[in-house]
This record gives structure tokens, C-alpha cells and sequence, in this order.
């Protein structure tokens, strides 16, 4: 693809007049009015006592589409620019981009960015995006071949740390992991990184790497149901759990919809095997009980409003799931589907050990 044909692509996909050239001011106070904006929604969710008032404030989300069309009438024109980088890698992380417009910004980092101070950012936005892993792998590897700046290359290694995270929890891959962070640490552990350093983001990874890996021991899981009962990981020891953290305002209104009827399902798939599925709800309690009187829900559920075991299992997006052996080891985690149960169903009916040939 010709790079001329890629200037009439960008032109024609992120820009809504080519008069006018936009600043880093002017992109500057588009983010923190939208993280303005957007913290206060959060607030009021956060604080929705009943399924009613949860409704009517996740109809008030505010626009996302309107920031990023904004955004992009002020960097499209601009992205040669150095200034740009910061902007687009918020548009990547913040916005709902298309993959090819998502690639297009990729590769414009590639051709005109690899040395400018905000490539780590940027990076690190690219590997917080919600875009196919092996895109965003390939575009970070190749900045990490490239940067040549101490602290830059750390932001980088640990970008590429996080990434990794995506791809299971092989021994080569986690100690490929942990060699990443380790040199994020030397170079830049004091460097800011979206609200955070990078030194925190790699005592994050190692604990995920060490403690919620394949074959880790689960962390305890213990709450109260939305009636107040105690409900704890350890008393299930035996079976097969699988643990799935949710909310009602995560996904959009059908989606949670859906969500909930596959819980449902497993549910009943594994009824009377030895087999439990325990949800991790961090909903108000009141939004629970009402999501349980009306039968939408699995039959278990720990109420986590406080997000103390989201925290525990360093579920930052759900829905998530872990499937927990009989024996309180950790053998899956991801997105609750095909994967989960096809790991439940070989955990019920393992495969028998053949005799080797005489």
C-alpha cells in the first residue's frame, strides 16, 4: 500500500475539514473534559442503589464518539507532527476506533515517530487498545527494536510485558515476561504511564506471572451472597469451580443480557457433576437481589461492591472467568466461553493415562 494512498485514506476516514490545523491545546482540553465528564458518570454509577436508577444513569453515558470525532479534526491533519503521538495513542486506548484506522495510526507512528519522547506512551496505549494482540505485538516489538532512549525502551519492554499477558501462560512466555519487566524496572520505574508508574505496573504483572498463572494456587475467594450467607473458595475444595467476575453496567444492555443467560447455561450443563459456578458481582447489593428475583442470574453469586476480590484476582475489565481444579489450582482464565467449559469438561473427565507399549 502506497503511502499516497494512505494519505487519501487518512484524509477520508479522520478528518471533517482540512482547513484548519488543530494544536496541542486544543487536544489537550478535549481530555481532561472528557476525563472530567466521564469520572463523574463513573461516580454516579458506582453509586446506583437500585437496578432502576443503574438503568437510568447508564442511559446518560456520555458520548464517546463526539471526543473522538474532536480529537480527530485537531490531530488528522497534524499526525507528522510530534505533538500528535500523545493524542492519537489516547484515541487508541479511550475511543472505539476500526482496526484498519487503528493500523493506519500504527503505521504513521512507524514511519514518522520511533524517536520521538512519546513513543513509550504510545506504546503503552497501543497495548491497553482493545485491537487484535498480534497487531499490536507486532507494531510494539518493532518499536522496541528501534527506540533507542533508556527510559523510552523501559516504557516499551514493559508495553510488550503487558501484551504477552494476552497470549497464556507457556513457561517461555512468562519468562519472557518477567525479563521485560526486569529491564522496564533498570531503565524506567519511575516513569508515568497513564496515571501510574512503570515500576507498579511491573509488580502487577509478576504478581499475575507468579500468583494467577496456569497451575498457581487460586487466591481464597470469600464474601456473602446477596442474602448476607458466607460464601468462601475453600469450601468447594474437590470441585471444579469456575469463578466469573461481572457487573451489570460492564457491556452494553444486550450484551450483559447474553452474558447472564450463558451462566445460566453452564449452570445447568453441569448440574449434579461436581461442579460449581460462582459469580463475583460488583453491583449495589440491591441491584443483585433484583437481578436474582427475576431469575437472571446463575444460582451463586458473592457481592463485591467494594471490588475487594476484583482486586484479589486483578480483574480490571469484566466479565471474566477462572476455572479452578479440583485441587484449588488455577487452569484457565479469560473471557467466559467455549475455551472455559472445554477446560471444565476435560477437568469432570480427565483422559485416561495409557499403559506405555511393551
Amino acid at each position: 500500500m502506497g503511502m499516497k494512498y494512505l494519505q487519501i485514506l487518512f484524509f477520508l476516514l479522520f478528518t471533517a475539514s482540512l482547513s484548519n490545523a488543530g494544536t496541542a491545546l486544543e487536544a489537550e482540553a478535549i481530555v481532561q473534559e472528557y476525563e472530567a465528564v466521564m469520572g463523574a458518570w463513573q461516580s454516579e454509577l458506582a453509586g446506583a442503589q437500585s437496578m432502576e436508577r443503574l438503568r437510568l444513569t447508564m442511559a446518560k453515558k456520555p458520548d464517546v464518539e463526539s471526543y473522538k470525532t474532536r480529537m480527530i479534526k485537531v490531530v488528522g491533519v497534524e499526525l507528522k507532527e510530534a505533538w500528535t503521538l500523545r493524542y492519537a495513542g489516547w484515541l487508541l486506548a479511550k475511543t472505539p476506533l476500526g482496526t484498519k484506522d487503528v493500523q493506519f495510526i500504527m503505521d504513521y507512528a512507524a514511519r514518522f515517530h520511533m524517536g520521538d519522547p512519546d513513543l513509550g506512551e504510545f506504546c503503552y496505549d497501543v497495548a491497553v487498545s482493545s485491537q487484535p494482540v498480534m497487531a499490536k505485538k507486532a507494531f510494539i516489538e518493532n518499536s522496541y527494536k528501534r527506540v533507542n532512549d533508556p527510559k523510552q525502551k523501559g516504557i516499551v519492554s514493559i508495553s510488550l510485558a503487558m501484551v504477552l499477558s494476552e497470549m497464556g501462560d507457556s513457561a517461555v512466555n512468562n519468562g519472557r515476561r518477567l525479563a521485560l519487566v526486569k529491564e522496564a524496572i533498570i531503565h524506567s520505574a519511575n516513569e508515568k504511564v497513564a496515571g501510574t508508574t512503570v515500576g507498579e505496573v511491573a509488580m502487577e504483572i509478576v504478581h499475575r506471572v507468579k500468583n494467577l498463572s496456569k497451575g498457581s494456587v487460586a487466591p481464597e475467594i470469600s464474601g456473602v451472597d446477596s442474602s448476607g450467607n458466607p460464601v468462601s473458595l475453600s469450601q468447594y475444595k474437590g470441585k471444579v469451580v469456575m469463578l466469573v467476575f461481572w457487573s451489570s453496567f460492564d457491556l452494553p444492555v444486550d450484551k450483559t443480557v447474553d452474558l447472564l443467560s450463558l451462566m445460566r447455561k453452564v449452570d445447568n450443563r453441569y448440574l449434579g457433576k461436581n461442579f460449581v459456578l460462582i459469580g463475583v458481582n460488583k453491583d449495589q447489593i440491591g441491584n443483585l437481589r433484583e437481578l436474582e428475583k427475576e431469575a437472571q442470574t446463575s444460582s451463586k453469586n458473592i457481592s463485591d461492591p467494594q471490588l475487594r476480590l476484583f482486586k484479589e484476582y486483578r480483574v480490571g475489565k469484566s466479565p471474566q472467568s477462572f476455572v479452578i481444579d479440583q485441587q484449588g489450582r488455577i487452569q484457565f482464565s479469560g473471557i467466559v466461553g467455549s475455551f472455559a467449559t472445554l477446560t471444565v469438561d476435560a477437568l469432570l473427565n480427565p483422559a485416561p493415562v495409557l499403559a506405555p507399549a511393551p
